[in-house]
């Protein structure tokens, strides 16, 4: 299984090179995630070999948003149907990290189903989010948020079903809207108070601009908001838009800018990666330097990233009127 993940990223970025596409990248890149883990849970069902509950993996993130890539960690957590099999399944969680490291998969390492948070059954979940809620508790609020962001890879039964609208139910309450939406608004959008782009002022990549934190995080974070404020289901971020515009919460204008904001900053990760070696950090891939983008480029860049700021805008006059 290990040399599958090089030869499939090898021929997905050089469809990227010829063709220009990141929804076309993405879509292979979902396909070919969800053939991988799917056999890596195999593998690891095989290793543990006694009957197990009905179970569903999901992941969170880029992932979750169905714009996975190489160089993204992966979140994922795992979920069954049924009590009284905790310890088979804290083995089953072990066993399929194990499968996915040997086949080259990068895991954020603590959103994993080796920690116990990050695994659980029905009831183990609700029973997460209602105490979340009722404690107000913030780091708890932040981490289940991941779930904002979800996409089930595998799922057995009615339990992807079962589990998203538990997300739902939980996810559109005030106190995980409210704690998103006030993340949302520190974020920045990449443009100073003078109309200049924000770039690094020290460190390895002075001079240059975080694509992932001035562009990629702001805009999906706003759109996710947006989503939970007003009961979109939908996951990846144009779908999501689309869908915001058909209900009458997104105006057309602002949404085709916002497309076009994705459509930019996804081209620029994708082209950034085509050149990076395997097992670099994507927050050290994600650079921009302006002096080697075109005029056009640039005013492209800029374009997106005003529209990322309209967007926050957006957000906060929607989040006034929720409260």
């Amino acid at each position: 299984l290990r040399p599958l993940l090089p030869r499939f990223y090898e021929s997905a970025y050089r469809h990227f090179a010829r063709f220009g596409s990141p929804s076309a990248f993405y879509r292979m890149s979902e396909r070919f995630l969800r053939a991988l883990v799917e056999c890596c849970l195999r593998l690891a069902k095989q290793e543990i070999g006694t009957r197990l509950p009905p179970l569903a993996l999901v992941v969170m993130g880029p992932a979750g948003r169905r714009e996975a890539t190489r160089f993204c960690q992966v979140q994922m957590a795992l979920v069954w149907n049924g009590a009284g099999a905790d310890d088979t399944m804290a083995q089953l969680g072990t066993e399929l990290v194990a499968w996915l490291r040997v086949c080259g998969i990068v895991l954020e390492e603590h959103v994993t189903p080796m920690n116990p948070y990050w695994r659980g059954s029905l009831a183990d979940w609700q029973s997460r989010f209602e105490t979340a809620s009722a404690r107000h508790d913030q780091p708890s609020l932040i981490e289940l948020l991941r779930l904002a962001d979800k996409t089930v890879l595998t799922s057995e039964g009615d339990l992807a079903t079962g589990f998203d609208q538990l997300c739902n139910r939980f996810l559109r309450q005030r106190d995980f809207i409210v704690n998103l939406v006030k993340r949302c608004h520190l974020l920045s959008n990449g443009i100073s108070m003078m109309g200049n782009l924000k770039l690094e002022k020290s460190g390895p990549h002075r001079g240059a601009f975080p694509l992932l934190d001035h562009a990629l995080l702001p805009l999906a974070a706003a759109v996710a908001a947006l989503c939970l404020l007003h009961g979109v289901e939908q996951t990846g971020t144009p779908e999501r838009l689309r869908q915001l515009v058909r209900i009458g919460r997104l105006d057309v204008d602002l949404a085709e800018r916002a497309l076009h904001a994705w459509h930019c900053f996804s081209e620029h990760r994708l082209s950034l990666e085509l050149h990076a070696s395997p097992g670099q950090d994507c927050r050290d891939i994600l650079h921009l330097v302006p002096s080697t983008l075109g005029a056009a480029e640039l005013d492209r860049l800029h374009s997106s990233l005003e529209t990322v700021a309209d967007m926050q805008r957006y957000l906060q006059v929607s989040f006034g009127a929720y409260t």
